[in-house]
């Protein structure tokens, strides 16, 4: 594990390579978003660090929270999130956003499937729905290659049609940008993941 890049006296930042925003002294506007939850999560700290894209960014995550902005359904966004996370090795974005898929049903066979090869997906094994299948497919394309071959696409827009499908890739890139800055910057873990009330405080936050 990578060290902090200098001295410092912050206890919650052992990997860290850059110091964690002060949500006390930040701005006003920037505090606010950085206390959207009543629990400290060390990667609104991260991006809080750009005060002029924070807001807009944490615009896009709270939408995937909010099912009238959110067109698809919340655990096509979970599928989505833990599948970049998991290619990625992105543990911490694992590791928040696992309760969500929990609580909201995801299923364990799927949590446990999550790992699985990309042509496993394509060979039509493992629990997935064909409308499950095919945002993998392009997810896995995406993650491989920086894009989707024309089939893909052609399959995605037969079941997801083409709003559903620019959602899907556009939080796709939402999270693999999260996913570059936690792995990038080395994040460390919340202290705890999974704090006391969490289970209520995402029903009451997350709308399916």
């Amino acid at each position: 594990m990578s060290a902090p890049t200098e001295p410092h006296g912050d206890p919650f930042r052992r990997s860290c390579l850059i110091p964690y925003v002060e949500a006390a002294t930040a701005p006003p506007a920037i505090a606010e978003k950085i206390a959207v939850l009543p629990f400290r999560r060390n990667i609104f700290l991260l991006l809080a660090h750009s005060p002029g894209l924070f807001p807009h960014m944490m615009g896009l995550i709270g939408g995937c929270f909010n099912k009238d902005v959110r067109k698809i359904p919340l655990l096509d966004w979970q599928l989505i999130v833990l599948r970049t996370a998991t290619t990625l090795g992105a543990k911490y974005e694992y590791d928040v956003n696992l309760p969500v898929a929990e609580i909201f049903n995801l299923g364990e066979e799927k949590i446990a499937a999550i790992g699985c090869t990309a042509s496993s997906v394509r060979l039509g094994e493992g629990p997935w729905t064909d409308r499950q299948r095919v945002i993998l497919c392009v997810v896995d394309e995406q993650l491989a290659s920086y894009t989707n071959t024309p089939g893909t696409i052609r399959d995605a827009v037969e079941i997801l049609g083409h709003a559903e499908l620019v959602e899907v890739l556009i939080i796709l890139g939402t999270y693999t940008t999260l996913a570059r800055i936690i792995n990038g910057l080395r994040i460390d873990d919340d202290q705890p993941i999974r704090p006391e009330g969490l289970e209520d405080i995402l029903k009451a936050s997350v709308t399916q």
